[in-house]
């Protein structure tokens, strides 16, 4: 038994040493990531006004005032991808892409194969991704980039040909610091601003959860500033072309391809039809949706926030000037953030708001909801002073739809949250990519829009108020000072002092988390 369990160690210790060095010849065999090489500089082009979108649009904002920019809003992500469908096959001059991930799913597809119909028509199209959670490979983007309408970079690569994961071990300082930013914009006439990403779960497609999200289409001034923002990271030195990263496909491989896609996509026909033909558009035509005027600032982050070290300071500019707005509100905050982790100087705060008579209401992810349990390793510590305080905390329920009998019982599909907004005294609205959490201040670069509109912020506010006993669980501390989690839903109301979707792996994971003091990474 002796020599069989020092056969196993030795076997183990070699196991370990053969994968190092197969590791270690992986890295010595990849290349340098080309960072600041030189490349072509493009930028956003205004379609005519003879366009059909530039029509389109025109109608649309029909009265508004001439220095501000009509905005409709998207909750379902089913409407959320007709809008991007529709709006490439609209598309006549150019299609602009900006996302943190895409993913080889049904819904990269359709998007791919809507990017490749616009490019067959002359449309220029611009496909801008972050690097380490597209799982799209590298020969599949090389696929569309081999169009000579179409082009692809990515925002800071790690080192090729290793997996992306032991590039991000291999290089971690660099490869750690991530581009979230999201936009779609075509022809200068309409852009889409929000949190989703290209994957199924963000569309409502064939998925084990329903990601919850919140985008705006918008018409008028403001798309000029998001597609100068998509420029700004598109020419940086760290977007580096395809070309670059892979080898370029034959011209065999590429029929290939678009056949094996076109065959794809008939399992997909009922989605298409679905989303292309989703009752949000016939309300647009029929004038019964609702379109808002409103003054819009469009705001990012700048891409050398992830070339100075975190420690430095950096570049903040979205985070910082969110925080100070919401630090000067006179009456009300809601936030609504998947990931909420505001390290002590974000809950002190919410706290200072509260204690002066601000309303403060937190929505964020129970640990029941969120796909990230970690992250509550950064949030848990601050509840009880938070709601101490008077700041009015609200966790998602992971099995709302259940409960109010919008699914099955027994339908396992679980509600994430994945919106990134706030509402400061219903008349400033913000709306982009930005979490609450050290990664998206500190770490990462961020976008989005800051919306000026009583109106606005008005529907948006009470749309919250409606639903809020709905979706979410309401915690409070009781005299003993536990959190209770209570769910007001008057159909089905309940209490409960434990806490909803916890379960034993998802506890060791936050513990762990929290012992490791990794905060900063969340």
């Amino acid at each position: 038994m002796t020599g069989l369990k020092q056969q196993s160690c030795f076997g183990g210790r070699l196991a370990r040493r053969l994968t190092a060095l197969a590791g270690v010849l992986v890295l010595a065999a990849c290349t340098p990531v080309p960072l600041d090489a030189p490349k072509l500089v493009t930028r956003a082009v205004i379609a005519p006004a003879t366009a059909s979108l530039q029509q389109s649009a025109g109608i649309l904002s029909r009265g508004r005032h001439p220095a501000h920019s009509s905005l409709i809003p998207m909750v379902e992500g089913n409407e959320a991808l007709g809008a991007r469908l529709r709006i490439m096959e609209a598309a006549e001059h150019t299609i602009d892409l900006q996302y943190f991930l895409m993913k080889q799913d049904l819904a990269g597809a359709l998007i791919s194969q809507g990017m490749l119909d616009a490019a067959d028509r002359g449309v220029r199209v611009r496909l801008l991704l972050d690097d380490i959670f597209t799982t799209v490979p590298d020969d599949t983007l090389a696929l569309l980039d081999a169009h000579q309408n179409i082009e692809v970079r990515v925002f800071n690569p790690a080192m090729r040909p290793a997996p992306k994961m032991l590039g991000l071990l291999a290089e971690f300082p660099r490869v750690n610091r991530r581009m979230h930013n999201k936009s779609f914009t075509a022809d200068g006439a309409v852009a889409i601003v929000g949190g989703r990403n290209i994957a199924d779960e963000y569309y409502q497609i064939q998925t084990d959860s329903e990601f919850a999200d919140f985008e705006v289409s918008i018409i008028g001034p403001a798309v000029r500033g998001i597609e100068e923002t998509f420029d700004l990271f598109w020419n940086d030195g760290w977007s580096v072309p395809m070309e670059r990263l892979n080898e370029a496909p034959s011209a065999a491989e590429v029929a290939a391809a678009r056949t094996n896609l076109d065959l794809r996509l008939r399992d997909a026909r009922q989605i298409y039809e679905k989303a292309v033909s989703n009752p949000h558009f016939q309300r647009l035509i029929s004038g019964s949706e609702p379109i808002y005027d409103a003054r819009i600032e469009v705001e990012t982050d700048i891409p050398d926030k992830v070339k100075v070290p975190v420690r430095g300071g950096g570049p903040r500019i979205l985070a910082e000037d969110l925080l100070n707005r919401m630090q000067n509100a006179s009456h009300s905050v809601v936030l609504m953030t998947p990931y909420f982790v505001p390290e002590d100087y974000g809950a002190q705060l919410f706290q200072r708001l509260a204690e002066r008579g601000v309303d403060v209401r937190i929505i964020t992810n129970s640990v029941g909801s969120t796909n990230h349990s970690y992250v509550h390793a950064g949030y848990h510590r601050h509840r009880a002073s938070l709601l101490a305080s008077g700041v009015e905390l609200f966790e998602i329920r992971s099995d709302a739809l259940q409960a109010m009998g919008r699914l099955p019982a027994d339908d396992e599909r679980g509600l994430v949250m994945h919106t990134k907004l706030a509402v400061i005294d219903r008349d400033e609205i913000f709306v982009g990519s930005l979490n609450l959490d050290p990664r998206s201040v500190k770490l990462n670069t961020e976008g989005g829009i800051f919306i000026h509109s009583h109106q606005f912020g008005g529907f948006v506010h009470d749309e919250i108020d409606r639903e809020i006993r709905n979706f979410t669980y309401r915690l409070s501390l009781a005299d003993d000072g536990a959190l209770r989690w209570h769910y007001d839903n008057p159909v089905s109301p309940s209490v409960t002092s434990q806490e909803p979707g916890a379960t034993l792996f998802n506890q060791t994971i936050i513990g762990i988390t929290g012992l490791l003091g990794l905060e900063l990474q969340l």
